[in-house]
C-alpha cells in the first residue's frame, strides 16, 4: 500500500502533538515517518525498517500501530523490491554465490514478516514463491503460495501467467502440470516463452514430436527468438536428427548474428559425433566472440585431445586454469592429456592431488583407477575402487573393475564376491560373465573353481556376442575342461583359435593354441596373475604428492565463471 507525502505530514503533525500519550512507541514513529519522507538509497529504507519495528515492539496505541504495520510492510516491499532486483540481475551460477544467497535469504525473510501482517499483499506471496522455487528454496511452500496468489482473480493476466508456468514447473502430477502450463500459454498467447516452457515440459515428458510442434509455432511468429532454435536443435538431437538439428542452427546464426550460441551448440554436436575438427571451429568461433568462456575453451581442448593434438588442448586447459585455478573439470581434462601422451604416473599424479582437493568424488576415483589399470598398478586401483564404494556400494562399473583388479593380483576369492555382486546388478554384460567363468574355471585355487556353474555362465556369455569372440568361446572351452568334458572344451577351444586368426589369416594367439594343447592332452587350464612386483615401490593412496614447494593447492571449483554461451527461458 502507498501513502502520500501529505498523509504521511498530515499523522506526523497530529501525532507530534500528543506523541506520549499515544504510546511509548511514538517518538520511534515519527522519525520514522522523518527518514522515510527524505528516504535516497537502501541505508535510509533500513533505517526507516529499525524505527518501525522499534516503535512496535516499545508499544502503540491502536491507530498508531495499524498505521505503523502498514507503513512497515510497504516498506519492506520497497526493500524486498531492490534486493530481488539485485538477486535477478545475476546469472544462474552467480545465484549461488554465498554473497548472493544472502542478498536472497534477506528478501525471504522480509517476505515472511509481511506475510505475516493483516492484509498482506498479493504480490508478496508471488515474490517469495519465485525466490523459493531457486537454489536453497522450498519447492512444496512455492507450490502453495503460487497457488494462494492465482485465487486472486483480479491479479494482472501477466503476473498470473508467470504464477502458472512456475507452478507447472513445480508440479509432481504431469496432468497438472499440463494445466498450468496451458493455462499460461492461453492467457499469454502472444508471448513466446510460455510455449517454449510449455515445448521444454515436453520434451522432459519425451513427447518430441509435440515439443517441436510448439518451438516451430514460435519461430514461425517470430524468427529471431534465439531460444526457440537452441530447444529446436536439442530435441532434434534426441530424434536422432542431428543434420536437422545442424541446419536448425545455421538459420540461427543467420538470423541472430551476433549471438555465439548457435556455435556453440553446433560445436557440441560435432564433439559428440566425433568430428573434432569442426567441432574445434565452432568452439573457435565462439572465443572469437566470447573469450572469457571457459567452458567453451574446455570443450575445444576435448576436441583437440580428440584430435590426439596434445599440445593445443593442454594450451587451452592451461589458459582456462590461468583464470580458474581449481576448475574441476580444466584439472581433469588437464590428467587426460597426460595420459593420452602416455605420462601415466604424472596423470595418476594430478588425479591425487585434485581428489585430495576436491574430496571423494567417485567420478573422480573412477578416473583414477582407470589410470592406475594401465599403468599395472591394480592394488592402487583397488584403493580407489574402495573409496568409491564406500560411498557407493551398487555402483556397478567399481564392482566389476575391482573385482578384475583382484583378478590381476591373483586373489580369486576377493575377485569372485565382487563378481558376484556386480552379476546381481548387470546379469547381461558378457564381459563380466566371461570374467567369472574363468576364475571359476582356472582358478589354481579349489575352493573357487566351479565347472557346472562356469558352463553356465560361459555359454551365456557366449550366446550375447553371438559365438563371435574368441575370448568367450575360450572360456567357454575352459569351463567344459574343469567340467570334465574334453570333447567340447577341444570343440570350443579350436573354434576359439580359428577366430583369432581373423579373416586375413592372422597369426594363431599364442595362449590359445596352448590352451587348446592342454585340453588335446587331457588336462584343464589353470592361470593366476600376479603383478605384486610391479607395484613395490607405488605411492600409497594417502600418501602426500607433488612437489614440496608447490603450496597450498587452490580451492576446487565445479562451475566455470564464465560458462559456455546459452539460452534460458526465464520468468
Amino acid at each position: 500500500m502507498k501513502y502520500s507525502l501529505a498523509a504521511i505530514l498530515l499523522l506526523s503533525t497530529v501525532s507530534a502533538s500528543a506523541a506520549w500519550a499515544e504510546g511509548p512507541g511514538q517518538e520511534d514513529l515519527d522519525e520514522a515517518m522523518r527518514v522515510r519522507i527524505v528516504a535516497e538509497d537502501l541505508r535510509d529504507i533500513n533505517r526507516t525498517i529499525e524505527l518501525l519495528q522499534s516503535a512496535l515492539d516499545k508499544g502503540l496505541d491502536v491507530d498508531n500501530s495499524d498505521f505503523a504495520e502498514m507503513m512497515l510492510s510497504e516498506t519492506l516491499m520497497q526493500r524486498v523490491t531492490q534486493l530481488t532486483a539485485a538477486y535477478d540481475s545475476q546469472p544462474p551460477q552467480q545465484q549461488a554465490d554465498p554473497r548472493m544467497q544472502r542478498v536472497r535469504a534477506m528478501a525471504v525473510s522480509d517476505l515472511r514478516r509481511i506475510l505475516s501482517y493483516d492484509n498482506a499483499p498479493n504480490m508478496a506471496r508471488f515474490m517469495l514463491a519465485k525466490l523459493l522455487t531457486g537454489p536453497g528454496g522450498d519447492p512444496h511452500e512455492a507450490r502453495r503460495l503460487l497457488t494462494k496468489f492465482l485465487q486472486d482473480e483480479d491479479a494482472p493476466s501477466e503476473q498470473r501467467a508467470v504464477a502458472l508456468a512456475m507452478r507447472a514447473g513445480l508440479q509432481t502430477e504431469p496432468t497438472r502440470a499440463a494445466e498450468d502450463i496451458n493455462a499460461a500459454v492461453e492467457l499469454e498467447g502472444d508471448n513466446p516463452k510460455y510455449r517454449l516452457a510449455r515445448a521444454a515440459m515436453l520434451r522432459q515428458q519425451g513427447k518430441l514430436q509435440d515439443a517441436l510442434d510448439d518451438v516451430n509455432a514460435v519461430l514461425e511468429a517470430t524468427a529471431t527468438e534465439l531460444a526457440a532454435y537452441m530447444l529446436k536443435a536439442n530435441i532434434l538431437v534426441e530424434m536422432d536428427q542431428p543434420d536437422e538439428a545442424l541446419a536448425a542452427l545455421a538459420t540461427a546464426t543467420e538470423e541472430i548474428p551476433d549471438s555465439p550460441a548457435p556455435w556453440q551448440q553446433r560445436g557440441e554436436i560435432y564433439r559428440s559425433q566425433g568430428e573434432f575438427e569442426k567441432a574445434v571451429e565452432e568452439f573457435s568461433k565462439v572465443l572469437e566472440m566470447k573469450p572469457d568462456a571457459l567452458l567453451t575453451r574446455i570443450f575445444r581442448a576435448e576436441s583437440y585431445l580428440g584430435l590426439e593434438e596434445t599440445d593445443r588442448a593442454m594450451a587451452d586447459v592451461d589458459a582456462v586454469l590461468a583464470e580458474q585455478p581449481g576448475l574441476v573439470a580444466a584439472l581433469r581434462l588437464q590428467a587426460q592429456i597426460l595420459a593420452a601422451e602416455d605420462k601415466m604416473d604424472e596423470a595418476i599424479e594430478k588425479m591425487d592431488t585434485l581428489i585430495a582437493a576436491a574430496g571423494n568424488q567417485p567420478e573422480l576415483q573412477m578416473q583414477l583407477a582407470l589410470y592406475c589399470v594401465i599403468a599395472k598398478k591394480p592394488r592402487r586401483a583397488i584403493d580407489a575402487y574402495n573409496a568409491v564404494l564406500a560411498d557407493e556400494p551398487d555402483n556397478y562399473l567399481a564392482r566389476r573393475n575391482r573385482g578384475d583388479a583382484y583378478l590381476t593380483i591373483g586373489d580369486h576369492v576377493t575377485a569372485v564376491a565382487d563378481f558376484e555382486k556386480a552379476l546381481a546388478l548387470q546379469p547381461q554384460d558378457p564381459s563380466l560373465l566371461n570374467n567369472l567363468a574363468w576364475v571359476l574355471a582356472t582358478s589354481p585355487d579349489d575352493e573357487v573353481r566351479n565347472g557346472s556353474r562356469a558352463v553356465e555362465l560361459g555359454q551365456q556369455a557366449a550366446e550375447l556376442t553371438d559365438f563371435k569372440a574368441a575370448h568367450i568361446l575360450s572360456t567357454l572351452a575352459a569351463a567344459y575342461a574343469e567340467a570334465g568334458d574334453f570333447a567340447k572344451a577341444k570343440e570350443w577351444s579350436q573354434k576359439a583359435v580359428d577366430l583369432s586368426r581373423g579373416e586375413e589369416g592372422d597369426d594363431i594367439d599364442e595362449q590359445l593354441a596352448a590352451e587348446l594343447a592342454s585340453y588335446q592332452q587331457g588336462k584343464p587350464w589353470r592361470e593366476r596373475q600376479s603383478a605384486d612386483a610391479a607395484e613395490s615401490s607405488d605411492i600409497a593412496i594417502g600418501d602426500e604428492v607433488g612437489d614440496d614447494d608447490d603450496g597450498a593447492q587452490p580451492p576446487v571449483i565445479t562451475t566455470p565463471a564464465e560458462s559456455a554461451p546459452g539460452q534460458a527461458i526465464e520468468f
